[in-house]
This record gives C-alpha cells, structure tokens and sequence, in this order.
C-alpha cells in the first residue's frame, strides 16, 4: 500500500511537461518569472525549447565540452576554443531587470508562428523575435533572434557554427 501511495505521489509530484495551447500564452509565461524579482535565476529556458533546438543546444554543448578537453589551456582565456554559450536567449544576457515589458501578438501560419517581445534590461533596449512551432506536446520556441541596438544574433546560428573562428 505505501508503494502504491508513494507512486502516486511523485506522479503528481512531478506533474506533465508544459504545454501551451497558444503561442502568446507560451511567450507570456517565459517572461512571467522576469515580473517577479528572485523567480527568473530558477527558470530553466530550454523547458521551452522545441526538439530541434534541443538538439541544437546539446550538439553545441559537446563540442564545447570536447573542445575543452582537447585544449591543454583549459581553463584560460587563450581564445583558442568556442566557448558554451552561457546567456539566457530570452532575456539576451546572462543576468536580468526587466522593464517596459512588451509582448506583441503572435502572427500564426498553420504549425510556426513569429512574435516580438522588447524590453529594457537594465539601461540596455532589447527587440527580440521568438520563432515557435507546434508539435504534439503545443507550442514550442524554435529560435530566438536578436534585432534590436547592438549585437545582432539568430540562436540557431550561434550554436550551429563557431562565430568566433576565423577560418
């Protein structure tokens, strides 16, 4: 009986994957833990990552990981190996003070959709476009592009291909 009970605990315990019925309401609850200060550093964006970029986000974490272990200068700044990206893409940096919060509405073509959000990080204006595909489990983020002042990047592309090598 206490077998039986304790399954049924963690069953719920641990509760089904996140799934968002619509686009909006997925890009809503990314950015509801940036409205409530402490809650953002225990999100863990790939939770709403689709199966490709996934996969995209663990390839790039092997090579960064191999390319370590082939560097004998680990561990130093040499400039040599492509480093693990280490930014959250939803906030475009690694820490985040959210301000001026605009998520705009999503345009939908069958099982893809596009959405803006911008914001202020800090003093630094980000526009952002969050490309999503729909699969079984609903709505998922299938890349991140950054459009607004400064850099400019495609998620996709930076774990894809090494922007750092000169080859």
């Amino acid at each position: 009986m206490r077998a039986v009970l304790a399954i049924l605990i963690l069953a719920f315990a641990v509760g089904p994957a996140l799934a968002f019925d619509d686009p909006k309401a997925l890009v809503t609850a990314i950015y509801a833990p940036y409205q409530t200060p402490g809650q953002a550093a225990e999100q863990d964006p790939a939770q709403y990552y689709s199966e490709r970029l996934k996969g995209l986000v663990s390839g790039q974490a092997a090579k960064a990981a191999r390319d370590a272990a082939s560097n004998p200068d680990a561990g130093r700044n040499t400039g040599d190996a492509a480093p693990a990206l280490t930014f959250n893409p939803f906030i475009a940096a690694q820490h985040s003070l959210l301000m001026d919060l605009n998520i705009g509405e999503p345009v939908v073509m069958g099982d893809k959709a596009m959405i803006a959000v911008s914001f202020h990080n800090f003093d630094q204006a980000s526009l952002l476009s969050l490309s999503l595909t729909k699969d079984a489990d609903g709505w998922k983020v299938d890349d991140v592009a950054s459009l607004g002042q400064g850099e400019h990047w495609l998620l996709s592309w930076l774990l894809q291909y090494d922007p750092f090598s000169v080859n």
